[in-house]
């Protein structure tokens, strides 16, 4: 009996499609690489395609949207999965993503612009946190609105909510960020 996946080899399906019931897989041992080099030398290796990971949460009127269907199209893969119970979304993802589209099982389509973020020791790297964090709408938000996602922050984070940037805010943006 020919199986799903034999069918739609036969009929040359990409090889991107889900696996379905049925489907083999094989996952070949890692390969050992040996270099040269001096022994009493500093030596660099660089791994090509180091991949990255996207981190998304997703905030109701300040309450995370847990087990949320979703469905993350990035580079030509669309990866499916709920959000968890803390409304969080993680991806491996090539560094070469630039854009992503977010859909989620309510109808909602979220463009996602992915990137690094800045250093939180710059405005600009707190504003990242907080838009991540669903605190703050635009990177480019009016200063009153980034004061305003400051003290919703603090108050969130349980720090004092002074709306002003601060090296307690930025430790804890770091934290729950996760960078």
């Amino acid at each position: 009996m020919e199986r799903p996946r034999e069918r739609r080899a036969a009929a040359h399906a990409s090889p991107r499609e889900p696996l379905v019931p049925g489907d083999a897989v094989f996952i070949p041992a890692p390969r050992e690489k040996r270099a040269d080099a001096p022994t009493d030398a500093r030596s660099v290796f660089k791994r090509r395609g180091v991949p990255a990971q996207i981190h998304v949460r997703l905030l109701r009127d300040g309450q995370p949207c847990a087990g949320v269907a979703y469905t993350l199209a990035i580079g030509g893969l669309e990866l499916h999965g709920q959000t968890s119970p803390s409304g969080q979304i993680e991806h491996w993802l090539a560094t070469t993503v630039r854009t992503a589209r977010l859909t989620l099982a309510t109808g909602e389509v979220y463009e996602l612009a992915v990137g690094r973020l800045e250093p939180v020791s710059e405005e600009r790297g707190v504003r990242g946190r907080l838009c991540g964090l669903g605190f703050l709408a635009a990177l480019d938000a009016p200063t009153a609105d980034l004061e305003t996602a400051l003290r919703q922050f603090q108050a969130a984070a349980q720090l004092p909510v002074t709306g002003a940037i601060d090296d307690a805010t930025r430790e804890r943006l770091v934290a729950r960020n996760g960078s």
